[in-house]
């Protein structure tokens, strides 16, 4: 389907509010959250825009599906994908929520193992230098932006990049002053200039927070071809969500299609059941015939016993779809980025992520507006799933009526006000956009191995920002977040005569230290010998070398690669980490040239003795130096 474009300025809701009783989005019923409930099935389904279209492969779906739910509610699903797949021919589709896009097939391979090679560099720090989340044990943050005074991370203090909410309620409005809670006055993440041309090219303009351009130039065009891909993700969400089309607050079933037994019904229902059971005449009466005292003796038991009747039938209805008023295209826009690096480390000590907290991306001031994600590597873990719900506003109701609101929303008295929406899974090389008009988390995940890493964004309204001198050399990667819209002050922007438009991207990971093996082997003596004047490990076995840190290893480690990383250990001692060609080795958080005397960093030791064990991992070209 083609969108017609407009010359209106898009204008994007903001996930923050006052929670006044008529803030937030409209409240979803029981019934339309069972449809969402069976789209979530299908969408998370790869391709499954072409496969619903396969009779098989479709009846096959519904066979699958009718144990959980109402054959009705399957249809009206089946009928809506089968909608959107006919407007969604390729690889980009939407996602399991609303507002939300996918893209399996975009990415090619070359530019995914450039992508990987390049953030290998990042990561390849010692441990000291990794910036641990406050509270979280397994997440690495970067440093935030003095965005009022322009001080660099030493002499700033660190500000929790998201806001988390017990009670959420979101609404898309203006910014008011009695919400200072929602704005920093002082601290701001750092964006990045991105230009997009008329045909869609990107080019980087300014400064990544941390990621200094000289050293990481070619990352730099990496993050641009990347980005590309995302753009019409981003058309999409923005398009779905701005204020002008609102497609998330579009109900599918009206609480009106509810049938509400009324008092005159309820109280001649009663009297009648209570006259067969007493064998009494039953005389039936209208509202103005019923007395106060029978008024009275009925209706304390009026809301928690009356009929509320669900509708038997409900179908979807292509017209019930919310047409665009206008259409986002960033094409020939000057863009803001954010860019941030994070990572979540699993091992087998500590095998599982309990999920992240419900949150939305930035504060106020960001007036971030969508996020992209790209999952470029993901192995050896349980299902993951990224999920959302929405803050909503409060549904209309008569007093203590709390039966009506529990079968109409599926809410209870004194519950926060928020629906959950579903979850989109996360697959390998998947590209995921969605609108920050949803919290979301990550659900809880496993490992079959050992790593979960993420990556994110930062922002600032300024970009002329030299690299920070003293993370010069740190990593930083990838989170796309859209940010709103400027139209106020020196954000004006005077290319293509289009107002700057603040974008971000993110680049997710969920990956593990692949195949790593512990090996025992009994009679291994581990030694440092001399060659040419070097100094190196060498491992033996009956006087045999089967391991030479300088050569190739032998057979017991046909399984590993050029680029795998060895740790050994003896006895109580630290423990050394090395590739097999020697590049490098790790001790105590310092990387070595292993032409090095080994003495020189542990006194007096010329033998290592009987190895205790040694740690074979296999890591894909990602050099992480993460063990178990």
């Amino acid at each position: 389907m083609e969108k017609l474009e407009t010359p209106e300025t898009p204008k994007y809701p903001v996930p923050f509010t006052d929670g006044d009783i008529d803030d937030g989005y409209n409240c979803k019923t029981v019934i339309e959250q069972k449809i969402l409930r069976v789209l979530n099935e299908i969408k998370n389904k790869p391709n499954w825009n072409k496969k619903i279209k396969n009779t098989e492969i479709r009846e096959k779906w519904i066979k699958e599906l009718q144990p959980h739910f109402e054959e009705k509610t399957i249809d009206y699903a089946i009928d809506e994908a089968l909608y959107y797949s006919g407007i969604f021919t390729e690889s980009l589709v939407p996602g399991a929520v609303d507002c939300t896009y996918v893209d399996d097939d975009c990415m090619p391979e070359e530019l995914l193992n450039e992508l990987q090679d390049n953030v290998a560099k990042l990561e390849d720090v010692p441990e000291y230098e990794k910036d641990w989340y406050p509270g979280n044990v397994s997440s690495t943050e970067v440093p935030k932006w003095d965005s009022v005074t322009g001080k660099g991370e030493t002499d700033c203090v660190y500000l929790p990049p998201i806001v988390s909410f017990d009670h959420p309620y979101i609404k898309n409005r203006q910014y008011t002053p009695e919400r200072f809670q929602y704005r920093s006055e002082k601290y701001q993440w750092l964006p990045t200039e991105f230009d997009v041309d008329a045909n869609g090219k990107v080019k980087i303009l300014s400064y990544i927070n941390n990621l200094h351009p000289g050293i990481h130039e070619k990352l730099y065009g990496t993050l641009e071809k990347i980005f590309e891909k995302f753009i019409p993700l981003f058309n999409n969400v923005l398009t779905d969500s701005c204020e002008q089309n609102k497609k998330n607050d579009k109900l599918r079933i009206s609480s009106e299609v509810y049938n509400i037994e009324v008092f005159e019904d309820y109280f001649n229902r009663v009297r009648k059941e209570e006259a067969e059971k007493n064998g009494t005449e039953f005389v039936e009466l209208k509202d103005k015939d019923i007395s106060y005292q029978e008024f009275r003796d009925y209706f304390h038991s009026y809301d928690d016993e009356k009929l509320v009747v669900i509708p038997e039938d409900y179908k979807f209805d292509p017209e019930s779809v919310p047409k665009n008023n206008i259409t986002v295209n960033l094409k020939g826009s000057r863009l803001q980025v954010i860019v941030k690096l994070a990572n979540i480390i699993l091992t087998p000590e500590k095998p599982t992520y309990k999920g992240g907290v419900w949150h939305v991306e930035g504060m106020l001031n960001e007036e971030i507006v969508a996020t992209g994600i790209h999952y470029y590597d993901q192995e050896n873990i349980t299902d993951s799933y990224l999920a959302f719900r929405q803050g909503i506003c409060e549904p209309e109701y008569e007093q203590g009526d709390n039966k009506g609101v529990k079968i109409f929303y599926n809410l209870e008295d004194e519950e926060p006000l928020n629906q959950r929406l579903g979850e989109i899974k996360t697959l390998k090389n998947r590209l995921i956009s969605f609108p920050n008009i949803y919290q979301h988390q990550i659900l809880d995940l496993n490992i079959l191995l050992n790593i979960l890493k993420k990556i994110f964004k930062t922002k600032k309204p300024k970009t002329e920002n030299p690299p920070a001198k003293k993370y010069i050399n740190k990593k930083v990667l990838s989170e796309s977040i859209i940010i709103q819209e400027k139209n106020k002050g020196n954000l004006k922007t005077i290319m293509f005569g289009k107002i700057k438009t603040v974008l971000g991207l993110i680049f997710m990971t969920v990956v593990s230290l692949v195949h790593s093996k512990e090996h025992k082997i009994s009679g291994v003596i581990a030694k440092l010998e001399k060659d040419k004047g070097k100094v190196h490990l060498v491992l033996k076995k009956d006087g045999v070398v089967i391991f030479n840190v300088l050569e190739k290893p032998q057979k017991v480690f046909d399984d590993c690669r050029k680029d795998c990383i060895y740790e050994i250990k003896y006895g109580n001692r630290e423990s050394f980490r090395f590739n097999i060609e020697g590049v490098y080795f790790n001790y105590k958080g310092q990387t070595i040239n292993p032409s090095y005397t080994w003495n020189k960093y542990i006194p007096g030791c010329t033998e290592i003795g009987n190895c205790k064990y040694f740690m074979l991992s296999f890591e894909q070209n990602l050099s992480y130096k993460i063990h178990s």
